[in-house]
C-alpha cells in the first residue's frame, strides 16, 4: 500500500490539510477573546461550525459525486486557505462567528471527497490497509497541528494563522499535482444502456445502517470533547494545560503507529468481529474515566483508547467502502460524517446537563450509549456479510 502513490498523495494533502486545522485549535478562542469575544460568542463560534458541518456534509459529497473528487477537495482547501487569513482582518467579534459557520462548509468538502477517492483506487482486498494508513495521516495532522501552532504563536497569533493558511496551500499543489483526476464514471448495463439513478434510500440499506449508528456512537465524544474535556480534567482532575495535551499525544502517538496494522488486519479477517471485539473494549474504558480521580491515570487510559480504536476505525471504513455504489462514494461518506456529527450534537447537548450533576455522568452514559451502538452496528455489519452478494457496489461500473 505505501507503494501507492495516489494513496500517499491524498493522505499526505489530508494530513497537510489537518495541520493547518490543528495550528489554529489552540489559538483561535485566544484570538477572539483578545478582540472583544464573550464567551456567548465563543461559544457561538463552535456552533457555528458544527452546524454548518453537518448541513454541508452530504451536500460536499454529492457535489463530488456529480462534479469530481479532485475538484471539490481543491474548492474546500482553498477557501479555507482564504479564511485563515481574514481571520487577521475582523475587528467586530461577531463576525467570527460567521467565518467559522463558512469554515465549516469548507471544511465539509475534504473527507467525503478524499475517502471516495481511496474507494476509487483501492481494490477491495485492501481498503482496511489504505483507511488504516490514511487515518495514521489524518491524526498525524491533528497531533503536529497544535505544537506547531502554538510555537509560532508564541511570536503573536497571527503567525498560526498565516501558516495555517500556507499549510492548505501545500494541500493544495500535493492534489493538483500528485493525484490523477478520476473522470465521472457512467454506470451502464451490460447491453450497453445507461443504469437509471440509484434511488435514495440506497443510502440506507443495512450495510450502511450498521455503519451509520456505529458512527453516531463514536463520534459521542467528539460532543464531550468540544464541551466538557477540558473542563473535566482540569477542574476535577486538576491537569495542567500541558497534561491535557499529552492526554492527546497518548491517545494519537500509538493510533498513528498501529491504524496501518489494524488496515491489514480488517483486509484478512472478518470486519464485523474485529468492530464488535474493539469497540466493546472501549466501554470499560469509559467507566474507568469517570472513576478516574488522578490526572495522569487518563493519559495512561487515552493511550489504551488510541490503540482500541486504531483497531475498529479502518474495519469501519473497509467496510463503508465496499458497501458503496461507485456512483454515489461521496455521498456515502457525506452521510456518514453527517450522522457522527448528529450524535457529537446529541451528546454535546445531553452530557452538559448530566454534568452539572455529576461530572462522572456524562463519562458512564457516554460508555453504556456507545456499547449499544456497537453491539447493533456490527450486528448489522454482520447480517450483511453473511449474505450473497449478487453484485458488488464497487464492481457496478464494469457490468
Amino acid at each position: 500500500m505505501l507503494r501507492n502513490r495516489t494513496l500517499i498523495a491524498i493522505s499526505l494533502s489530508v494530513g497537510a490539510a489537518f495541520i493547518g486545522i490543528g495550528m489554529v485549535g489552540p489559538v483561535r478562542v485566544l484570538f477572539a477573546q483578545s478582540h472583544g469575544a464573550s464567551l456567548a460568542i465563543i461559544g457561538a463560534m463552535a456552533s457555528a461550525y458544527l452546524v454548518s458541518n453537518f448541513i454541508f456534509q452530504y451536500p460536499s459529497g454529492w457535489l463530488a459525486d456529480r462534479w469530481g473528487r479532485k475538484q471539490v477537495m481543491i474548492l474546500g482547501l482553498f477557501i479555507q486557505a482564504i479564511l485563515s487569513l481574514i481571520y487577521l482582518l475582523i475587528t467586530d467579534p461577531i463576525l467570527f462567528v460567521v467565518l467559522r459557520f463558512v469554515e465549516g462548509i469548507a471544511a465539509a468538502a475534504l473527507l467525503p471527497s478524499a475517502r471516495a477517492m481511496i474507494i476509487d483506487i483501492v481494490p477491495p482486498e485492501q481498503q482496511g490497509e489504505a483507511y488504516g494508513i490514511f487515518n495514521a495521516f489524518f491524526n498525524a495532522g491533528f497531533l503536529i497541528g497544535p505544537g506547531l501552532g502554538g510555537l509560532l504563536a508564541t511570536t503573536g497569533y497571527a503567525s498560526a494563522f498565516i501558516g495555517a493558511a500556507l499549510f492548505r496551500i501545500v494541500a493544495i499543489v500535493i492534489v493538483i499535482a500528485l493525484i490523477p483526476t478520476v473522470h465521472k464514471e457512467t454506470i451502464t448495463t451490460k447491453s450497453g444502456e445507461l443504469r437509471p439513478a440509484l434511488p435514495y434510500r440506497a443510502l440506507f440499506a443495512i450495510p450502511l445502517l450498521g455503519a451509520y449508528i456505529l458512527a453516531f456512537g463514536d463520534y459521542l465524544y467528539l460532543g464531550f470533547d468540544l464541551t466538557l474535556m477540558p473542563l473535566w480534567m482540569h477542574d476535577h482532575l486538576g491537569a495542567s494545560v500541558a497534561v491535557i495535551g499529552l492526554a492527546y499525544m497518548a491517545w494519537s502517538i500509538p493510533n498513528i503507529i498501529l491504524s496501518p496494522i489494524g488496515g491489514r488486519l480488517a483486509d484478512r479477517y472478518r470486519r464485523s468481529l474485529m468492530i464488535a471485539i474493539f469497540g466493546l473494549a472501549q466501554v470499560p474504558l469509559y467507566i474507568l474515566y469517570g472513576l478516574a480521580t488522578m490526572a495522569s491515570l487518563v493519559v495512561v487510559l487515552f493511550g489504551l483508547h488510541g490503540i482500541f480504536y486504531a483497531f475498529i476505525q479502518p474495519a469501519v471504513d473497509a467496510h463503508v467502502a465496499t458497501s458503496s455504489y461507485s456512483n454515489m462514494r461521496a455521498r456515502v461518506q457525506g452521510m456518514y460524517s453527517t450522522v457522527g456529527l448528529l450524535g457529537a450534537f446529541f451528546g454535546a447537548n445531553l452530557f452538559s446537563p448530566l454534568y452539572a450533576i455529576n461530572y462522572r455522568l456524562p463519562l458512564f452514559t457516554m460508555g453504556t450509549i456507545f456499547g449499544l451502538c456497537v453491539i447493533t452496528g456490527s450486528i448489522l455489519v454482520r447480517i450483511s456479510e453473511s449474505r450473497p452478494k449478487s453484485a458488488e457496489p464497487f464492481n457496478e461500473m464494469h457490468l
